[in-house]
């Protein structure tokens, strides 16, 4: 694991924070009702004995499964809403699925990580079966909330955000190879040391979901800031944001006769995509402007774009390797598609050596006539 060391300015800023922040009893005794509730529903009967129904929200009823729950009934136990259903797995992996949180509930907590922050044999194994399981290979949101509802002395019910407030409260200290939940698992350590500093140095006891929402009331995720300071918006920066305009009006365009266009593909998610004119949420490597799926069922991702670049093809490279990583099984393939007004020479040598990847050309004509 890389050398931490933290930051003592995010420090500073933290207790800074201290005098507007608001954290009461009866917010600890919400939270604490609302966990104890949730294990008793869930408790190790009721998951040896767990069927999809169970699990899966839909499949019979929304309510009352461990996916409605998690998402949606105990949202202040730490938020994981967003991206698609298969974020909790395929229903042919359930009895891998079932195996894996039976582990993820009987665990020692005790001896979770060493000093170091090497993790426990438990860790080890838990991370080793869930690699094995498409929706959690590189996910952060599902076994790290069950883990922050069991053992939430040592679990911080922060998920996706991580990577967020870690490059505020370290200097040093980002560089992993990990993912998935051995990523979420090294960087709850690492939270969980800032959170020690910050106690030595207040005298201050803060619990774990205390100081999550403390975290949240000093770095909220919405400012943007360079090197501090406010960012300062330049006639540049405007003109990219009305680019990125006229990209969301293609991309309605595009969901609106989507079935026309391309008469061969549907969306992957239906349910997901739909609402969002066709968007894709991977919650691990960015928004996919379209994930759909062709006749012999294999991945189509598309990137819509106003003037694509070769940048365009690292994007879409990573949107296909994700989607090959989570989602592909049963011999499935991804292929990319680019749509956009032009491309530039670039694009047009880096497509002649990547044969799954495509370009198509948008083209929009406007006449008025004279009545």
């Amino acid at each position: 694991m890389a050398v931490t060391i933290i930051n003592e300015e995010a420090i500073e800023q933290l207790i800074s924070r201290l005098d507007s922040f608001v954290w009461t009893e009866n917010d600890s005794q919400e939270r604490e009702v609302l966990r104890q509730q949730f294990r008793a529903t869930y408790n190790n009967d009721r998951i040896d004995n767990l069927t999809k129904e169970d699990y899966f929200a839909g499949l019979g009823r929304k309510q009352g499964c461990m996916a409605y729950d998690l998402e949606w009934g105990t949202r202040i136990l730490g938020s994981i809403k967003g991206g698609s259903k298969y974020k909790y797995g395929y229903e042919t992996d359930f009895q891998k699925i079932k195996s894996l949180i039976q582990k993820v509930t009987s665990i020692d907590s005790r001896t979770a990580y060493q000093t170091d922050g090497t993790f426990s044999k438990d860790l080890i194994q838990i991370a080793k079966l869930s690699k094995d399981i498409n929706g959690f290979k590189t996910g952060r949101t599902v076994i790290p909330k069950l883990l922050s509802i069991y053992y939430p002395d040592i679990f911080l019910p922060i998920f996706n955000d991580q990577d967020h407030f870690l490059s505020k409260l370290l200097s040093s200290g980002l560089d992993t190879e990990n993912t998935g939940l051995d990523l979420y698992l090294e960087y709850n350590f690492k939270l969980l040391k800032v959170k020690e500093k910050l106690e030595e140095i207040t005298n201050i006891t803060f619990e774990n979901f205390e100081f999550a929402r403390l975290l949240y009331h000093t770095f909220p995720k919405e400012l943007t800031e360079t090197d501090g300071e406010p960012m300062i918006i330049t006639e540049k920066v405007e003109e990219q944001k009305f680019e990125a305009l006229e990209v969301q009006h293609y991309q309605s365009l595009l969901h609106r006769n989507f079935h026309r266009l391309f008469p061969k593909l549907k969306y992957f998610d239906e349910e997901e995509q739909i609402p969002k004119n066709g968007q894709y949420d991977t919650q691990t490597v960015g928004i996919m402007d379209i994930l759909a799926v062709d006749e012999k069922g294999n991945f189509v991702v598309i990137e819509i774009k106003r003037q694509a670049t070769d940048k365009t093809i690292g994007q879409i490279l990573r949107y296909m390797g994700w989607t090959q990583e989570e989602l592909c099984k049963d011999g499935q393939k991804v292929s990319g598609l680019i749509v956009a007004e032009r491309k530039d020479i670039q694009l047009e040598f880096a497509l002649k050596v990547i044969p799954t990847v495509k370009f198509m050309k948008l083209g929009l004509t406007i006449t008025l006539n004279e009545q």
